[in-house]
């Protein structure tokens, strides 16, 4: 194993997170809930759970995240009317204009982040593959109980 990708991943996750923090501030958001709006707006109404599922988050985190939007006038829930336990999420008008503003910001983002980085494509496609690495999940902790034993060999 290299433990220099593994170090350099991290220092990257983070130096693009502070970025992100910083210029998504300057619009009022914090991290995560640009990605929120973002999903909304590609898809368009959500259930809680399906926003969760699709942002690869808790739930908790979701309500938390839909509390600090709808608070800020960005969010709408609606009760569904067939499933009084569902609440859809959707968002207002005034958050349209919001979602041009994270696009702009993620475009100057990733503008930032790949300044003298070659060959853009394939490291995106790199990037997808150990997401979709990272994010498998095997029945039960299947993962993490293979990491279990090969740590123990």
């Amino acid at each position: 194993m290299n433990d220099r990708i593994t170090f350099e991943l991290l220092q990257a996750a983070r130096a693009y997170r502070v970025r992100s923090a910083k210029l998504l501030s300057r619009v009022g958001l914090y991290p995560g809930q640009d990605s929120l709006l973002k999903l909304l707006h590609e898809r368009g109404p959500l259930t809680m759970g399906e926003a969760a599922a699709a942002l690869s988050i808790q739930p908790p985190t979701v309500t938390k995240m839909v509390n600090r939007l709808s608070a800020s006038g960005l969010i709408r829930t609606d009760g569904a009317t067939t499933d009084r336990r569902k609440t859809f999420i959707a968002l207002t008008e005034e958050a349209r204009a919001k979602v041009d503003e994270i696009e702009r910001i993620w475009n100057r983002l990733e503008a930032e982040a790949l300044e003298e980085v070659e060959l853009t494509r394939e490291l995106c496609d790199q990037l997808a593959t150990i997401t979709r690495n990272l994010s498998r999940s095997g029945p039960a902790g299947t993962r993490e109980h293979e990491i279990a034993h090969s740590d123990a060999a």
